[in-house]
């Protein structure tokens, strides 16, 4: 009992990052649409939509995160950083300022909505594991 109450802000993150892997490739994948575009001299080319590269994105986070929740469990060690930081860019990474790439709007009938919903609960466990993390770890230094 006492190495689980340890371990569980890294554990949080691990869960954090396969609800992810999970939600965006099984339950709440983003839509596969693309958009047609067309130019002044007549042509005529399709892409991907802001979604398609935000779900490339998160996974690479997902990854990162699960990736290293594991390598903590295996070496014992608790990670703080990396949980806050993937939670932040998780979050960021659906807007559609500067800093992110975006999602579909709000409200409307695409798939990216409960992409969204579910990016944002990992986002935040992910932070919140961090932050247990930081407030139950060694005073020899953070990882």
């Amino acid at each position: 009992m006492e190495k689980t109450k340890k371990n569980i802000g890294t554990i949080i993150a691990l869960i954090s990052g396969l609800l992810m892997l999970g939600a965006v490739k099984i339950w709440a994948p983003v839509c596969q649409k693309q958009l047609d575009l067309y130019w002044k001299s007549g042509d005529y080319k399709q892409m991907h939509m802001k979604c398609f590269f935000t779900e490339k994105a998160v996974i690479y986070l997902a990854v990162i995160l699960v990736i290293t929740s594991l390598a903590a469990l295996i070496k014992k060690q608790k990670i703080v950083i990396i949980p806050i930081l993937v939670g932040l860019f998780l979050y960021l990474s659906t807007t559609n300022g500067s800093l992110g790439i975006g999602l579909c709007k709000p409200g409307g009938d695409m798939l990216c909505t409960a992409t969204r919903t579910w990016i944002y609960i990992v986002a935040g466990t992910s932070f919140l594991a961090g932050i247990i993390n930081f407030i139950l770890r060694d005073k020899k230094g953070i990882n």
